[in-house]
């Protein structure tokens, strides 16, 4: 089985109905005696803050005592609405105003929504942020997660220790003496009651990935990975798989087999992914011809590389204690892991776990082949 611009739309179209239709809430109709329905109207702010959502933290002093903008008045908006209303978060209504994600952070969710202030968003460096504003995929993995199904409140938060976010990733929740902290970022103003959602005001963008506390990118390939700049974990991190492996020169031959099967802005695509990356001395041990040849025909190309995703995000644990996973293309990879370390239908792993936006990644010594 191929990955084409069709698949890539349906996995558009799944996060789509999966963002709409995440954690919706029952009918607005309730039958009454005389079997007439009426409209069951939004909570109340007053109903809203006895269930217990009372916003507390030292953010809150800058949300608006009165108006649409206020604790009050975002109580009676749907969650996109409320954050407009609201000058402390205008630069994240403008990155979900671009990701074109307005409708459904205002559709019945119910949603949980770590919300990034203006000031969390100006830590990125301005040349960074504007890209990636305009790259509406990113955007909206990034901005997604954020967002968690179900209204969850910073006490439930802190009981699950770990939640999803409807991107995939698997958000770290800590709560102690100095507050709330969700991957390292801190809740500056928790439990704001929205008419779908509850909201947890954040000082930091959160990124794709695995939680804070998850396994960190380990094994003997690691050392060959730039220490900064965008080729570097930190810097692939912040880019979806085929761009942050364009950025590192240990993969040069797997991103020019990427492009030549024209999967560029596959692997850039929502995902989330797994993707067993071979070295360029990987792809070495193929004879030149060979290689070459196997470049020009894009329909095998597509072939092996599909060979080396997997879908969902799977750190090298979870490949583990799977023991098998299915690639796109359809071959079953057979997962080892013991004291040599982690190996993947006979291929070794030289460094695991590394993340990206959209996937993770394990960089192996060998090209795996469909079968």
């Amino acid at each position: 089985m191929t990955l084409t611009r069709s698949r890539l739309s349906i996995v558009g179209v799944a996060l789509s109905l999966a963002l709409v239709g995440a954690g919706c809430s029952n009918d607005d109709e309730t039958s009454t005696s005389d079997n007439t329905t009426e409209t069951t109207a939004a909570p109340s702010t007053t109903e809203a803050m006895s269930a217990g959502l009372e916003p507390s933290g030292p953010g809150c002093a800058a949300v608006p005592a009165d108006g649409a903008g206020s604790f009050a008045g975002m109580a009676e908006d749907p969650a996109a609405t409320a954050a407009s209303n609201n000058e402390l978060l205008s630069t994240l209504v403008t990155a979900v105003t671009e990701a074109g994600l307005v409708d459904t952070l205002n559709g019945p969710g119910p949603f949980t929504i770590f919300a990034p202030t203006n000031d969390a968003f100006a830590k990125i460096p301005e040349a960074d942020l504007k890209a990636v504003l305009a790259d509406k995929a990113k955007l909206t993995s990034i901005l997604t997660t954020h967002v968690v199904s179900g209204k969850m409140s910073s006490e439930e938060l802190a009981k699950a220790g770990t939640v999803k976010s409807l991107e995939g990733t698997e958000l770290k929740i800590e709560a102690g003496s100095d507050g709330v902290m969700v991957n390292g970022a801190k809740a500056l103003c928790i439990d704001v009651p929205t008419a779908n959602a509850t909201v947890h005001i954040i000082d930091t963008v959160l990124m794709p990935g695995a939680a804070e506390g998850a396994s960190a990118p380990t094994g003997p390939g690691c050392a060959a990975v730039p220490a900064d700049g965008a080729g570097s974990f930190a810097g692939m991190a912040q880019d979806p798989a085929a761009t942050a492996a364009s950025n590192n020169e240990l993969l040069s031959t797997l991103v020019s087999a990427v492009t030549a099967a024209g999967l560029v802005d596959t692997l850039n695509g929502p995902g989330p992914f797994t993707i067993f990356a071979p070295t360029n001395d990987a792809f070495a041990k193929i004879p030149e011809a060979d290689l070459k040849a196997v470049l020009a025909d894009k329909a095998k190309l597509t072939s092996i590389l599909t060979t080396h995703v997997v879908s969902g995000k799977m750190s090298s644990e979870e490949l583990a204690k799977a023991g098998t996973v299915k690639s796109l293309e359809g071959t079953e990879l057979k997962i080892e892991a013991g004291s040599d370390g982690v190996m993947v239908n006979g291929a070794k792993a030289l460094c695991i776990d590394v993340p990206t936006a959209n996937a993770t990644v394990h960089i192996i010594d060998t090209v795996l082949m469909p079968g």
